[in-house]
């Protein structure tokens, strides 16, 4: 007969853990108003909640790019995937827009170094091959990432965003490419969108694809040749005001592209 022993303690095999999704954006910036670093905020928040209540046992990992405390790979290394959020505008120096072409954009807002570190988070993530979703800042970043360009201003009126007197937000239809991702996750054609921005892509990087054109022609989203886990857009599906659903829908699809 076998000596028995005492059992102390149990050990499971393999600890469960959740789903860590990493989520980049400025936080509470110096050189922005406390009210717009308090919108970023509340953005952010509502697709962390959206996260878990579509995936359950996940857990959103808001990062700091001013101030993220580590690379990009380690950020990549620590999560299964990575959603780059809005924001300001990007520095003009990484598109090369001509010096006296920088007063159009909003360079109160501007840093450089959050702009570095996004960037070679876009790299890591594709290097890495993990889900990698873009929202509005999130999909220029992208753009200007892979080698593409912005327009600095897209000017007033414009549907993408409130006459000045307004609170910047818009409502807009958006034609989806037949076929493409976008397409085959809201099951239509057009959706309407909340958009607020003033910057846009100007040429698209060679590795980019437009698969969202709004009714003036601008690029709204956008996926990879190569990486079919890659997917950005330039309206705020996770605006309070939208259409949840729009929101729930591309956090699923973010969720299951982890494997």
């Amino acid at each position: 007969m076998p000596e028995q022993t005492e059992v102390t303690e149990y050990r499971p095999v393999c600890e469960y853990r959740p789903v860590r999704i990493a989520m980049s954006y400025v936080m509470d910036a110096a050189n922005v108003p406390v009210s717009y670093s308090d919108e970023l905020h509340g953005l952010a928040a509502h697709t962390g909640r959206s996260l878990i209540e579509v995936g359950g046992h996940v857990q959103p990992w808001f990062v700091d790019a001013l101030k993220p405390g580590r690379s990009a790979s380690e950020v990549v290394a620590g999560a299964e995937a990575v959603i780059i959020l809005g924001g300001a505008d990007v520095h003009p120096g990484f598109y090369g827009l001509e010096r006296e072409r920088w007063p159009e954009v909003d360079l109160a807002g501007v840093s450089a170094s959050a702009d570095a570190f996004e960037i070679e988070l876009v790299h890591e993530t594709l290097a890495a091959n993990k889900p990698l979703l873009g929202i509005c800042r999130g999909l220029q970043i992208i753009n200007v990432a892979l080698g593409g360009t912005l327009i600095p201003e897209i000017g007033n009126p414009t549907i993408h965003k409130s006459p000045p007197d307004g609170d910047g937000w818009a409502d807009h239809s958006v034609s989806l490419t037949a076929g493409s991702t976008l397409e085959r996750i809201y099951g239509s054609a057009e959706i309407t969108v909340r958009s607020a921005h003033h910057q846009a892509v100007d040429a698209l990087a060679a590795d980019l694809v437009p698969v969202a054109t709004a009714p003036d022609g601008l690029v709204e989203a956008v996926e990879h040749r190569q990486h079919s886990r890659m997917l950005a857009v330039q309206w705020h599906p996770e605006d309070l005001n939208g259409d949840k659903t729009h929101l729930d829908e591309l956090m699923t699809w973010l969720l299951r592209r982890i494997h």
